[in-house]
């Protein structure tokens, strides 16, 4: 059992993640007290200097690790920014206790957030990159490996960044459904239906969703169209057709659409996507061990992946992306990395690491608890797929991290210069609005300031509510893009 006992329950959720990192509980509890059996994390901050604070972890009782940190003394410049430094102690503080009782240091240090890239770029781009390393590396006590890929990825985006201007947007179109739904994935989507009746209705009520929106779109230069899932593929022709057409409207010269899985992969569907101007198209096997595609309930085969890696290959894209996980359960880092060395045969001009998140305590944690990478057999699949993809030409050009990641690694996207993905720059970068129509989508503007602000309009998640209310999520769009600056 872990306890947390803290004087800011404000952070609550911040310090459980910090504990998560080195312990696999999803359940802490909060008690004024000192377990005599488990753990407890004793946290303060101080009631004169909010800005120190202190942490001792207990193991059975008995002190096992403490720590103390004072944040730098500069004044705050909002009340945002005053709960964000106090909290940033507080997070940092208990990190170095745990180390110390652990006797164990995390690639990534206290850092727990989504988006490390765009922490590392704003201090870049505000006080130099000495400060930034000196902040990663002192402060939150990141690994110099993982400075250095932070760094590199920086460089590559710079100049997708730099283009950005304040009348440009990208546009994302969702497609919620699958035509099975994969064990370990946590996305909101539904199965596709036997008639169809169902995906033509969603479709419908998109299509109505981006009609209403037009005039809007229309005073904004669109960089990119991402048609995203669930598996757009999965739609029967007709209505793939339709929603391909919308986005080729918008003329953008990033048109991508996520293909995934090699079972939707037919030459009639990248007839369609072709003819509309898509440029960019994704191909994911995740695994090619037919084993483990089986165990994780994807409804192909390798043999299936390759065949529709060679059909595509035929239509000259501008670039093909293909996705792997490492991580999946059974899987050692030699099956992991010939899965890497199989997707490299087909050269497409990128290729997606993802490390697989999971809860341990869902259905198929707890049946696959045996099977499991551990953490160190999971850096050892990411440093190794980052060396061999090197090899092949490939950088890191962007990356993220998620909740409940094996190992409390990240998710890195490859490319070969000049085949780097704009929208998903622009989307984990946050420097670019984002118009997103369908179920679960949102939407985002950037306004440019000294303190970027982002504004979001959230989709409802189910896909009969979003029918039922598509011109209610359509105002709340117009609502937040007609805002004046």
């Amino acid at each position: 059992m872990v306890v947390l006992n803290t004087n800011t329950p404000e952070f609550s959720n911040d310090l459980c993640d910090e504990i998560r990192l080195f312990f696999d509980v999803r359940k802490i509890a909060y008690e004024d007290t000192i377990l005599a059996g488990g753990y407890t994390i004793w946290h303060r901050q101080d009631a004169e200097n909010p800005f120190f604070h202190t942490c001792r972890v207990y193991r059975d009782g008995s002190p096992a690790g403490e720590a103390a940190y004072e944040a730098e003394a500069a004044e705050p410049s909002s009340v945002l920014q005053y709960k964000k430094m106090r909290k940033r102690a507080a997070k940092i503080c208990i990190y170095r206790a745990l180390v110390k009782a652990a006797g164990e240091e995390k690639p990534w240090g206290s850092l727990t957030g989504i988006r490390p890239t765009k922490l590392m770029r704003e201090t870049w781009e505000k006080e130099g990159q000495a400060e930034a390393e000196r902040l990663f590396r002192e402060e939150f006590d990141v690994s110099q490996p993982k400075i250095r890929l932070l760094e590199s990825i920086c460089g590559v985006q710079r100049p997708v960044i730099d283009s950005v201007t304040p009348t440009e947007l990208d546009i994302y179109i969702g497609i919620p459904f699958c035509t099975s739904r994969c064990a370990y994935c946590s996305f909101s989507s539904a199965l596709t239906s036997k008639k169809g009746d169902r995906e033509r209705e969603y479709v419908d009520a998109l299509l109505r969703e981006i009609g209403l929106l037009r005039e809007i779109i229309g005073g904004y230069h669109v960089r990119s169209v991402y048609i995203g899932g669930g598996t757009p593929t999965a739609l029967v022709p007709e209505q793939l057709e339709r929603v391909v057409r919308a986005g080729a409207e918008f003329a953008a010269p990033e048109f991508t659409v996520e293909a995934g899985r090699p079972d939707t992969i037919t030459a009639q569907k990248l007839d369609i996507l072709k003819s509309m101007g898509v440029n960019r198209i994704s191909i994911n096997p995740q695994t090619t061990c037919d084993a483990t595609l089986e165990r994780i309930g994807r409804s192909h085969s390798a043999r299936e992946f390759f065949a529709a890696a060679e059909l595509a290959r035929r239509y000259d894209f501008q670039a093909v992306n293909m996705d792997l996980i490492l991580g999946l359960p059974g899987e050692t880092p030699e099956m992991f990395l010939s899965s890497v060395k199989d997707v490299m045969t087909q050269n497409p001009e990128n290729i997606t690491v993802h490390t697989l998140a999971i809860k341990r305590a869902s259905a198929f944690g707890m049946a696959n608890a045996h099977r499991f990478a551990s953490g160190a057999q999971a850096e050892q699949m990411l440093s190794e797929s980052m060396a061999r993809l090197a090899e092949g030409g490939y950088a890191p050009y962007y990356m993220y991290r998620q909740k409940y990641m094996t190992g409390n690694l990240e998710n890195i996207g490859y490319a070969r210069p000049g085949t780097e993905c704009i929208y998903n720059i622009d989307i984990m970068e946050e420097t670019c609005s984002i118009l997103a129509f369908g179920a679960g989508a949102i939407s985002k503007r950037v306004f440019p300031s000294a303190q970027t602000r982002i504004e979001r309009a959230p989709c409802v998640k189910d896909i009969p509510g979003y029918i039922a209310r598509v011109e209610e999520m359509a105002e709340r769009k117009k609502k937040l893009f007609c805002e004046p600056v």
